[in-house]
């Protein structure tokens, strides 16, 4: 896990230990053609990364988006991240509009929100334990921002083979229950993600019929204060769990054209 005053961190539950370390500049180039190769099928949609945004994220957030290293010093995995008001991450949105096309613009570090923007990792290298490696680091600096929560859309990644089949809302149920797997929404709740609701319109992705998750993981050392926005934009700490969505939950075999609309986040891990 992170530790507080260090930017750089031994993964001891990885055999062989690989260490969690922040991105710089000289990293770009790797982070593109990685990402690249993680999102092949979203390359021409013109939403996975390239060097200019990513060096507007090391500048505007540069403690958020950090590397998964091997032990011959090769990047194998990475996340994005930028920090946003509870509001606007738990109400909806597009994916486009929260990471301000990509360059992390709406940053905000008053936010007590941390948003997971991307995670991706070398497709050589899944299957080896670098998607939870990146989700623990990302869970661990959550905590050490002191942030409420980690928030993030999730790729329905199967849906298309079953999209004439079942809505989206009752594909989410029956992975949920166990009755189905999807690559990255099984993954995400095997982290500890829970899914409050059922985004639309979220990315142009055909995998997912731009449908996705809303996922949160609620930081226990925060469970009982939160960060809210006033009217006026102060932020004000108040007691209690704050709401996790702005709709009722979807009943059971409602049709996905009443599913409630927030949208969510690009996921490659397995």
């Amino acid at each position: 896990m992170l530790a507080a005053t260090q930017s750089e961190a031994i993964l001891v539950g990885m055999q062989p230990q690989h260490t969690i370390r922040t991105a710089g500049p000289s990293d770009i180039p790797r982070l593109v053609a990685m990402n690249h190769a993680a999102y092949p099928d979203l390359v021409a949609e013109g939403i996975v990364f390239d060097c200019a945004q990513l060096a507007a994220h090391q500048a505007v957030f540069p403690e958020g988006q950090l590397v998964l290293v091997s032990p011959d010093g090769g990047i194998v995995g990475a996340l994005s991240t930028l920090m946003v008001s509870s509001a606007d991450a738990l109400a909806p949105h597009t994916w486009i509009d929260i990471t301000s096309h990509g360059t992390f613009a709406k940053h905000d570090p008053r936010g007590d929100t941390l948003y997971l923007a991307d995670v991706y990792s070398d497709p050589a290298a899944r299957g080896t334990g670098t998607g939870g490696a990146l989700y623990d680091a990302l869970f661990a600096l959550c905590k050490r921002k002191k942030l409420a929560r980690v928030a993030a859309g999730g790729r329905l990644y199967g849906y298309v083979d079953v999209a004439k089949e079942v809505s989206a809302a009752d594909y989410v149920e029956q992975v949920l229950r166990g009755e189905r797997k999807d690559r990255v929404l099984t993954s995400q709740l095997r982290a500890g993600f829970v899914v409050k609701n059922v985004l639309c319109n979220y990315l142009d992705d055909w995998r997912s019929g731009s449908f996705a998750t809303l996922l949160v993981w609620e930081n226990p050392e925060r469970a009982q204060a939160r960060l809210i926005a006033s009217p006026s934009g102060d932020y004000l700490t108040v007691d209690g769990p704050a709401p996790l969505r702005s709709n009722p939950p979807r009943p059971v075999g409602q049709s996905r054209q009443e599913v409630p609309l927030p949208p969510t986040l690009k996921t490659s891990m397995p």
